[in-house]
């Protein structure tokens, strides 16, 4: 009798040991489960930074080519809907802006002016008949930025100011913010050696009044 507890206990560890070598050697992890390789995850998920994703909204991504929604934003893919978080415009649907990391409707300036132009202009020159600003978004490191703000409301008066963002990495590489120009119901005009100072890349030119984003757009910087 005692022989075969003995013998009966030895197969039920064996057995134990073998269910537990199967589930760490062939169990598939589900979604959000931990990996090393794809071969540990179920068919139809990838090993991300050791972790099983599907690339759908709120999986484990590193790159937009993780995501079957193609968009990725602080290590979780997203929609790139209204509301959704983002690095930059890259991060949202065509018509949509990165506001204060939020994906949203485009700002408007209406209320305030008529128009905002961006233009290049020789470096170091002030706008002259020799020195007429061209409207464009494309730039060389060689360029000056012109921002003009036109068809001034007499009732807008206050400071502006704009920035530049990386939109890759999502960081502000160029700010005026500390110091602002003023608004006072005219037009106004400023410029600056920008394209030099963020070298070359893709930016989102932000420019604000008042601490209120009213306008943005994609620049290009080349050699």
């Amino acid at each position: 009798m005692k022989k075969f507890i003995i013998l009966l206990i030895v197969i039920i560890v064996i057995l134990a040991l073998g269910f537990l070598g199967w589930q760490f050697l062939f169990k598939k992890s589900v979604e959000g489960g931990a990996c090393k390789s794809e071969n540990n995850c179920q068919v139809g998920l990838k090993c991300i930074s050791n972790i099983c994703s599907s690339g759908k909204v709120g999986s484990v991504c590193v790159s937009k080519a993780d995501c079957s929604t193609n968009y990725c934003v602080s290590g979780k893919c997203t929609e790139g809907k209204k509301d959704d978080a983002c690095l930059t415009y890259k991060d949202c649907e065509k018509g949509l802006f990165c506001k204060t990391s939020v994906c949203s409707e485009p700002p408007s300036y209406s209320q305030y002016f008529t128009k905002i132009v961006v233009s290049k202009m020789k470096i170091g020159l002030p706008p002259s008949p020799d020195n007429i600003p061209i409207p464009t978004t494309e730039f060389k490191t060689t360029d000056a930025i012109e921002i003009d703000i036109v068809g001034v409301k007499p009732t807008t008066v206050g400071e502006f100011y704009y920035e530049a963002v990386d939109t890759i990495t999502g960081e502000t590489v160029f700010t005026l913010s500390s110091n602002p120009q003023k608004i006072d119901g005219r037009d106004i005009g400023t410029g600056s050696d920008m394209p030099r100072v963020i070298g070359i890349g893709e930016f989102d030119l932000n420019i604000y009044y008042n601490n209120e984003m009213v306008y943005t757009t994609v620049i290009k910087v080349s050699n």
